[in-house]
Order: structure tokens, then C-alpha cells, then sequence
């Protein structure tokens, strides 16, 4: 390829359907004004012009410098004065990078007006070369240059489109997009283009600019087989999913990353197969259901909530809805619903990470009969409505009031237990491979199956504590004052973190309670807080220094609150003893995520010395599912375990390397979806009423000693191991993925730090290119400042 206009001049006569605009170009060196006026005059005819860069160091095999020159739009082209000003403002974005090159242009083109959709494509993904057709898009603010900018709240709408399947595409836009794409791909022998279209509102697609893509060295191009074969099994995979199944409700599903037990937020969007294997075993086979079962929900017959599809997990909703129901729901009731919370989800997937309070209903609370007016609707009869109303009340009386296998007490017994077992041996320091069979066991029957149902308590508490609000009991301050009140394990942590900077404890005390914690749960790669240099830069007073305050109810509050449990028969349960349930929920279900994931961080590390002692780094190691391992120890063979573990990890990474060049949406609703991949609107979940200007600063699973004070910290997910950030004085939180209920939402409620929960990869993306980060939490606005 030539300079951009010399590449723009080739192919404008040539496409059959890309519409070129008129252009002119003059080389720097030889400038006059007056003869650039002229030909303007000759051949550009629109009343509008752009002014674009076409720099001798643009376009070249090697780099693109996308972005790096100015761009000037709407001059008018009756404005020679305006004209002048905008050539020397590229001429100057020239000479702040470098001197005038010889070949350096400045092109002058017709301005595309009445435009419907702008963006840039790209023939491959830009970062794997796996073969997609990337759009990024603009279609709301009806300019040209926003995604190449990245200025503008709609400047990072993405949609993936396997380069196979453009006959599975539905919006006429896009088939006449990629239609004038292909037709640019044959005039310019290459499938490897960066293009920067607009496309009219009367949808005629026009070229402004196209370059290679100029990654390309660092492509892997055997994987784009092996896409192909691996998407081939999804659909076929999901094809059988989508069917209705015997003895569980819904004709049909929707396959979520973050409904329910959340899988992306806590092992990623394409996990290693010992996170994936781990979190498959300890939850979402089979833990999580029998924890409904016990707690007195309907559940399916054994299937596992969490299938992976090409090594990314993905939530059956269809099994979450058919569990949020009451066990004695009536059957024609429960498919009722169940078929209308999918079609909701499906005329709603932003509700993704919010399908406990934006899909379903899966409580009782004091707003319930304006939720079943809002999420039922028409669904339901009213007879029906008041038949599961009923079924609701009954169901959350006796886990609110009872002391059964479903009861708070009795769960906290078992993480009890499991955590006395543990203190006594150290098994890790056995060094007994052996005993990954019992710690496997113990952590599911003591640890998530009782942490699933505290879990489920504390959604059940964060239900009822939102409806005060919505009954005008409660304002949203006061509810905060409430969650900011609950001393848990993270305020202890916070507390003791305090105490070690002030030599009030010691480091080996210190560890010895929370050294087991990791910012990656799930992620043998990841250092526990015992193996880090640093966890603290720094610690502030906080609960210690604050004696934090305890809400408490005023008499006309807990009158109203008294009146609205008298009315729906909590004969046996007052006000005081509903807030104390609520207080016992939030701090049970964070002290049962505290032991049992010290028992599965030990597991983490017994692992990961059985993989030292036969040659295996973390990294290989990670890549080897729990399954396989298991294999290897009971089964004989004529390898060694080293060489058979070895073969395992090169066969699981290379199935990752796909995995992770894979685009799916993160809510899948029909099989073509594998395929077609859309902009996904997420929501963020915004915690407190501040607001907040500052620095951000980005953290991983892996990051060690990085200085965070005052600055607004931005995590991928809201895992549990990067509790040590509230130790220091952060300006605020933000995270790619997480519910209104997640860790990270509770965690930044308690301690009072404004938060934006769960912002999607688009928006995620964008926040990450910023100097800084404006957070205002009342308005739900959060924006990166460039």
C-alpha cells in the first residue's frame, strides 16, 4: 500500500460498492495556498470538508500511527479562512510528533453528512487474528470520528461476526457494511484491513479510509482451524441445550457469564482448566443445588449450573430460574414463570448480573406485590399471583425465623467445623498429595454447600434491606449507615491490616489469619497475601479509629416495619429481630467465604508443590483440569507422572490459546450467537451517593506493592483476595464484572467508598486508556478523562 490518499486514489474507481468521497491531497513541501483553494473548489462539491492527516509514517507495513495526526471536521467549504486554519492545524500535529517529511500529504475530502453509523472494521481481530470481522461503531451521535477519536460515550460499541457467517446476520446495516467490506477485501487482494468507514441513513456505505493491519507478525495462524472446528462444537453443543428437558421448567434457555454464581467475575472470561475444573467441582456441579435443596427451593435432577463453552463458563438460567422457585411451587405456575423470566432476560440481557432483582423473584420482601406487577405481569392469573405470593411468605418466614438445615446457625456450624479441622494440621506442609481427596471432599461439605446457603441468606437480606427504600421506611443514606455498620471479616482484616502498621500485632500473626488470601481465588498463579513482598503501602485508620456507629431504628420506623410483618403473618418475628437476621446474613456469608477459601487456597498450593516435586512450574500446573490430576494419582501407567502431566498441560494450553481467541456474547440466546457476537450494554452497579474525580490505577491477580492512595482502583473482577485495597485511603472502585450482590458491592456498601460494579468490557476498556476517572455514584455516571 501506498500513502493513505495514494491507497484511497487506487481502490476509489475499482469498489462496486464502498462509496469514496471526493478528495484532493498536496504535499506538504510544495504548499500554496491558493492552488489548494482551487482544486478544492474543482473537485470537492459537498458543503462540508475534512481535513485529514496523510503522513509518510502513516500506513506503512510495519505501523499504522492511527490516532497519532489531527483530523479537522465540518469546514466549511466556503471558508478559505477556516480552510487555512484546518490544513495548518494537521501541518502542526506534524510538527509536534517530528520535522516535515518529504512525502508528507494533507488530504482535503468531502464531509459524509446524514450519516447513520460511523466506526472502523477490522477484517481479523487486531490482537489474535482470529478470523472476525471486528466493528467497532458509532450510531448514536451521527458523527465521523468518534471510535478513531475514542471521544464520546457511544465510541466503543463492538459487534464480532465470524468471517463464515455473515449469512446469519439479521440488521440490514451490517450486511451492507460487510457486504462492501468483502467486495474491498477481492479489489484489494487482502483480508487483512483496517478500514474506517461511514454508512448513510440511507445505508450507502462510504470508505474514508482503509490501511493493513499491522499486527499481523504477532498472530498465531494456526489457531484460525481450530476456531472454526471449536465453534462447530459449540453450536452443535448448545443446539442440544437450547431443547426443552424433562422434569425441569422452561422450553427453552438463556446461557449467561454472570447470572447467578457469576463464573467470569470470579475465574474469568476464558479461564485455565484448573480455575475452570475447580470452580465446576466446589460449586456449580453440584454444591450449589443441594445447598437450594436443603434451604427448601426447587432444584433440577443433578445437572451442573455451569457448562463450558470453548473453555468459557457460562450459567443455565433455566436451571437458576426453575431454583429461585419455592419446592411446593404449583408446576403449571412454575413454567409460567420460568418461560417469562428467560423471555425477559432475552428482551433484556444488560439485567445480565442482575437477575435476583431485575429478572426474577426470588424472595419475599416488603415491595413484593409491585415486583410481581413489574416482573410477572400478564404472566400470571391473579389467583396465581397470589398462590406464589403466599408460597413466598411461608418460604422466607421459616428461613428468616427457623433454625433447620437451611438456617444461618446451621451453616455457620459446618464452616465451623470445617475451619477447627483445619487449624489443627497443616496439610500443605504434609506435602501429601493424597490428601487432596479428603480436602476436596471437606471443602465442598463444609465449605460451599454451607457458603452457598449463606450466600443465598445474604441475597435474601440484601432484598428485604432494599425494600425499606422502596416503602419509604428507610432512605438510601440510612441503608448505607446499616451495611456500613456490619463489622465482617473484611472490616477485621482492615482493623488488623492497621495494627500491623502500628506494630500492634505481629506479621506472623497477621499471616497466620489472613496469609492464605490471593486477589485470584481460583488462580495457582496467583500469590496468597504470605507470599507477597508487600500487601500495604501505607494503612489508615478505619473501624478502629472510626467506632463506627450502629444504626439503629426510630420508634415510627420500627412501627411500620412491625405493621408490614403483623400484615403478612411474621407473627414470630419483630423488626429488631429482621434487622439483627439481616446483620447475621451479610457477616455469615462473609466469614463462610473466608474459611472456605482458606481451605481451597491450601488445596492451590498442595498442588502446586505435588507439580514442583515432578518438574511442573505454576504455570504448566494451571493448565492441568482437577479431573486429570485425580487420574493420574489413582490410575497406573506407563509414563511417568511428570511426562503424563506434561502432555496434559501442552494438550489443556493449547485448547486455552483457542479459548481465549474465542468471541462469545456474554449472553447467548440462540445458536447464533456462537457466531455473531453483539454489543453488550452492562449497567454498572453503583454503591454509595459520592462522587469522585481522580487518578485510577489498574490492578491484577499478579500485582505487588503498588502504591493506591487516593487514586480510584480498577479491578477486573470483585474477587475477594483484593479485600487489602481498603486498607489504604482509595478514592473509589471500579470492576469489568460484578453484580448489585457481589463481594465488591458489599465490600465498598461497608466501608463507604463509591463504586462502579460490574461496567462490561466496553465501557472497562475505555476506562483503562484514561489519565483519569470522574465517578458520581447519585448520578450513575462514570467517564474517562483523557
Amino acid at each position: 500500500m501506498g500513502s493513505k490518499s495514494d491507497t484511497l486514489r487506487n481502490v476509489q474507481t475499482r469498489v462496486s460498492i464502498f462509496v469514496v468521497p471526493n478528495f484532493i491531497s498536496f504535499y506538504i513541501k510544495a504548499y500554496d495556498f491558493s492552488k489548494v483553494v482551487d482544486l478544492i473548489r474543482k473537485n470537492v462539491k459537498s458543503s462540508k470538508l475534512v481535513i485529514r492527516s496523510s503522513a509518510e509514517d502513516e500506513d506503512t507495513n510495519s505501523s499504522s500511527s492511527a490516532g497519532e495526526y489531527d483530523s479537522v471536521l465540518n469546514i466549511p467549504l466556503d471558508s478559505p479562512e477556516e480552510i487555512r486554519k484546518g490544513v495548518q492545524t494537521v501541518i502542526s500535529s506534524y510538527k509536534k510528533k517530528r520535522q516535515i517529511l518529504p512525502n508528507d500529504e494533507v488530504m482535503v475530502q468531502e464531509m459524509v453528512q446524514n450519516i447513520n453509523m460511523s466506526g472502523v472494521v477490522f477484517t481479523h481481530d487486531l490482537n489474535t487474528g482470529a478470523p472476525y470481522y471486528v466493528i467497532n461503531y458509532d450510531d448514536e451521535s451521527g458523527l465521523t470520528d468518534t471510535v478513531t477519536s475514542g471521544n464520546g460515550e457511544y465510541s466503543n460499541r463492538t459487534i464480532f461476526i465470524h468471517r463464515n457467517s455473515i449469512n446469519k446476520l439479521r440488521s440490514e446495516r451490517f450486511i451492507k457494511l460487510l457486504q462492501a467490506v468483502q467486495d474491498l477485501e477481492q479489489v484489494m487482494n487482502s483480508q487483512f484491513l483496517d478500514i474506517e468507514f461511514a454508512l448513510g441513513k440511507d445505508l450507502t456505505p462510504y470508505l474514508l479510509q482503509v490501511r493493513a493491519i499491522t499486527t499481523q507478525p504477532n498472530w498465531d495462524r494456526s489457531i484460525t482451524n481450530a476456531i472454526d472446528t471449536t465453534l462447530h462444537g459449540v453450536q452443535l453443543f448448545v443446539k442440544n441445550k437450547f431443547e426443552r428437558y424433562r422434569k425441569i421448567y422452561g422450553e427453552v434457555t438463556v446461557f449467561g457469564q454472570m447470572p447467578d454464581w457469576n463464573p467470569i467475575e470470579m475465574i474469568g472470561r476464558a479461564p485455565r482448566a484448573l480455575a475452570s475444573s475447580l470452580y465446576q467441582t466446589l460449586i456449580t456441579d453440584s454444591a450449589w443445588s443441594k445447598a437450594r435443596s436443603i434451604m427448601g427451593y426447587m432444584t433440577s435432577t443433578g445437572e451442573p449450573l455451569m457448562v463450558m463453552l470453548s473453555g468459557q463458563p457460562f450459567i443455565d438460567t433455566r436451571l437458576s430460574f426453575n431454583s429461585y422457585l419455592p419446592k411446593n411451587t404449583n408446576p403449571l405456575i412454575a413454567k409460567k414463570l420460568v418461560n417469562h423470566w428467560i423471555g425477559r432476560l432475552k428482551d433484556n440481557p444488560e439485567l445480565h448480573d442482575k437477575v435476583e432483582f431485575g429478572i426474577a423473584i426470588t424472595t419475599y420482601s416488603f415491595d413484593i406485590d409491585k415486583k410481581i406487577n413489574n416482573l410477572i405481569g400478564d404472566a400470571l392469573s391473579a389467583t396465581e399471583k397470589g398462590e406464589f405470593r403466599r408460597l413466598h411468605v411461608q418460604h422466607t418466614k421459616k428461613l428468616i425465623g427457623g433454625n433447620g438445615n437451611g438456617s444461618i446457625n446451621c451453616a455457620l456450624s459446618k464452616v465451623d467445623s470445617l475451619s477447627k479441622k483445619y487449624s489443627k494440621v497443616d496439610f500443605v506442609a504434609q506435602k501429601d498429595i493424597f490428601n487432596l481427596y479428603s480436602m476436596v471432599d471437606d471443602c465442598v461439605q463444609l465449605g460451599t454447600i454451607p457458603f452457598s446457603i449463606l450466600a443465598r441468606h445474604g441475597f435474601i437480606a440484601k432484598t428485604i434491606l432494599l425494600s425499606f427504600e422502596q416503602e419509604s421506611i428507610l432512605t438510601s443514606a440510612e441503608i448505607n449507615e446499616i451495611q456500613s455498620g456490619v463489622h465482617t471479616v473484611a472490616s477485621e482484616l482492615v482493623d488488623d491490616m492497621h495494627s500491623l502498621h502500628l506494630g500492634r500485632i505481629s506479621n506472623s500473626d497477621f499471616m497466620g489469619k489472613y496469609g492464605h488470601l490471593r486477589p485470584g481465588t481460583y488462580d495457582i498463579k496467583s500469590h496468597r497475601y504470605d507470599q507477597m513482598s508487600s500487601i500495604s503501602t501505607g494503612c489508615i485508620p478505619n473501624h478502629q479509629e472510626e467506632n463506627v456507629k450502629q444504626f439503629e431504628l426510630s420508634d415510627v420506623q420500627r412501627k411500620k416495619i412491625n405493621q408490614l410483618l403483623e400484615k403478612d403473618g411474621f407473627d414470630t418475628i419483630n423488626a429488631d429481630d429482621l434487622l439483627k437476621y439481616i446483620h447475621d446474613a451479610i457477616i455469615g456469608r462473609e466469614y463462610g467465604k473466608f474459611v472456605f477459601t482458606r481451605i481451597l487456597s491450601n488445596i492451590l498450593e498442595l498442588i502446586a508443590n505435588f507439580a514442583e516435586d515432578n518438574g511442573l512450574s505454576r504455570d504448566e500446573i494451571s493448565h492441568v483440569p482437577l479431573a486429570s490430576l485425580l487420574k493420574v494419582l489413582k490410575e497406573s501407567d506407563e509414563k511417568s507422572i511428570e511426562d503424563q502431566l506434561r502432555c496434559i498441560y501442552v494438550q489443556e494450553e493449547n485448547k486455552h490459546n483457542i479459548s481465549a481467541s474465542i468471541r462469545l456474547p456474554q449472553v447467548l440466546t440462540d445458536e447464533a450467537g456462537v457466531h455473531i457476537v453483539p454489543f453488550q450494554v452492562s449497567h454498572p452497579n453503583f454503591i454509595t451517593h459520592k462522587e469522585v474525580t481522580a487518578p485510577f490505577v489498574f490492578l491484577d491477580s499478579r500485582t505487588d506493592g503498588v502504591l493506591i492512595k487516593e487514586k480510584i482502583v480498577v479491578i477486573e473482577g470483585a474477587d475477594p483476595g483484593f479485600d487489602w485495597i481498603f486498607s489504604q485511603k482509595i478514592s473509589g472502585l471500579i470492576t469489568k464484572y460484578g453484580g448489585a450482590n457481589s463481594h465488591m458491592a458489599i465490600r465498598c456498601a461497608e466501608f463507604g467508598v463509591p463504586a462502579a460494579i460490574g461496567c462490561g468490557e466496553q465501557r472497562f476498556n475505555s476506562l483503562t486508556k484514561a489519565n483519569r476517572v470522574h465517578l458520581d455514584c447519585a448520578a450513575g455516571i462514570v467517564s474517562p478523562l483523557y
